[in-house]
């Protein structure tokens, strides 16, 4: 299935996929600022991980591509702990470092938002962004989303203690 934005697609995985799963999983100066893997993991580990994902009920992840060209793959974007009981789901999102900066980010969370809200009936997103990312920080709130609160002193993959603001969106209906 695939969800169209203004210039993104977000599509189910394939084959190709394996390359850019790869290099988001080496990405270790950008999974500082997201979380993640402390260390790079092979392609295999990367594309089971991202297949049960697609696979569960509580999580629904897409690959952010280009709206021209599909099959050229820039990121991903997960649902994940979708909750249909209380109609709440996190937002993770994540680029290559050569698609960072030039508004692939917005227009695939401001796609996978109005998703959420208009075909799952979720009426509340969040995300969880260290404290030091700044620029996930920026995205959240160009995207609407609001500062709800401040997680303190959560341990990231590296072992620090980073304190975790909690941004959040919800449906008008």
């Amino acid at each position: 299935m695939e969800i169209i934005g203004d210039y993104v697609i977000l599509r189910t995985m394939n084959n190709q996929d394996k390359y850019l799963l790869l290099d988001l999983s080496q990405d270790l100066a950008g999974t500082k600022v997201t979380g993640g893997y402390t260390s790079p993991r092979s392609p295999m580990h990367t594309i089971r991980v991202f297949y049960s994902l697609q696979n569960s009920a509580t999580h629904l992840p897409y690959i952010i591509a280009d709206k021209k060209n599909p099959q050229t793959g820039w990121g991903i974007i997960i649902l994940s702990h979708m909750d249909f009981d209380r109609k709440t789901a996190e937002i993770y999102i994540k680029l290559i470092t050569s698609s960072r900066g030039k508004g692939y980010a917005q227009d695939a969370i401001n796609t996978l938002v109005v998703y959420a809200f208009q075909e799952l009936g979720l009426k509340h997103l969040y995300a969880n962004i260290q404290e030091h990312n700044i620029i996930s920080q920026k995205l959240c709130e160009k995207c609407g989303f609001k500062r709800e609160c401040l997680q303190q002193s959560r341990s990231d993959s590296y072992g620090n203690h980073r304190n975790i603001f909690v941004y959040g969106i919800s449906s008008d209906v």
